[in-house]
């Protein structure tokens, strides 16, 4: 695969934060690739394809797709008008603290079925379908009310990732609350010190459990293992560090809580795909093709 092939940059209009499109670019259908800003999409047809992070999911009509910066992906069996795209920097989320603390959650649900019934889905899908029309009018502050509704979309979303994963826990609603809670101030802690030499231990006494009820609930909850997870913010961690181009490798790999440059390596390119130095050269050209 070729590297410029493998990284897709984004070019705002008119100096503007927020892309909205009812046209796919084509050029990366069938081919795995990443973006460093997050995708909203909603199929406008049955039958088409998206594989994300290697689990490809077969769409219907306004089913939701959220590809988050850094996820691997590809389009199969599509043409250009398959669906609405909404494109922006992940900084427009992150300055939110009640995004910041759960978006451990959000990251696990990429695809989300239509379903009329649920009053969230349908909402987010409602919400989506008003983005086209109002980035292409000239009112005044289109681009604040596009803002605006995509931050009533992720508090839909976000209701119901959270009560998704509650269904996963068993027990009374108060503990499911709790177990919820306790996972997702866990992995913010995780986020937040992944740079240290953390064990399970160091995190399920920092939330005052024990490490085993932390273990079986920390799987359930996030679906990867304690340590696949302080991997994954540890290798997100590095990819603004690597855009610097007199850093080395080395010492990247050594802020970043990595025991060796082997094990990061070897743990970049399992997640990304490409080796480190890869990732940088595909970096550094892009941006110096946008910025002539």
């Amino acid at each position: 695969m070729h590297l410029n092939n493998y990284f897709e940059k984004l070019n705002f209009n008119n100096g503007k934060k927020i892309n909205v499109s009812k046209k796919i670019d084509i050029h990366f259908s069938g081919k795995m690739h990443w973006h460093p800003f997050i995708e909203i999409l909603v199929s406008l047809y049955d039958n088409n394809e998206v594989t994300i992070n290697y689990t490809k999911h077969v769409l219907k009509t306004n089913d939701l797709v959220i590809i988050y910066p850094g996820d691997l992906h590809c389009f199969d069996h599509i043409d250009e008008n398959a669906f609405i795209i909404v494109q922006f920097p992940l900084d427009l989320l992150m300055i939110m603290s009640d995004f910041n603390t759960n978006i451990s959650i959000f990251y696990q649900y990429h695809c989300i079925k239509y379903d009329p019934s649920n009053v969230d889905a349908d909402r987010m899908i409602i919400l989506i379908k008003q983005l086209p029309d109002l980035y292409d009018s000239d009112a005044l502050f289109n681009e604040v009310r596009i803002y605006s509704l995509l931050l009533e979309f992720f508090v839909m979303l976000g209701r119901y990732c959270v009560n998704a994963k509650k269904e996963g826990f068993s027990g009374d609603a108060r503990s499911d609350y709790k177990a919820t809670k306790l996972m997702a101030e866990a992995c913010l802690y995780i986020s937040q010190n992944c740079t240290s030499p953390l064990t399970l231990d160091d995190v399920s006494h920092h939330i005052g459990v024990s490490k085993y009820y932390f273990s079986r609930m920390f799987n359930k909850f996030t679906n990867m293992t304690f340590i696949d997870f302080l991997t994954t913010e540890r290798i997100k961690r590095t990819e603004s560090l690597i855009l610097n181009p007199n850093a080395r490798i080395t010492d990247i790999a050594f802020d970043s809580g990595f025991s060796s440059v082997s094990s990061f390596n070897r743990c970049f390119k399992k997640i990304k795909g490409i080796s480190p130095s890869e990732f940088r050269e595909t970096m550094i050209d892009n941006a110096f093709q946008s910025h002539p």
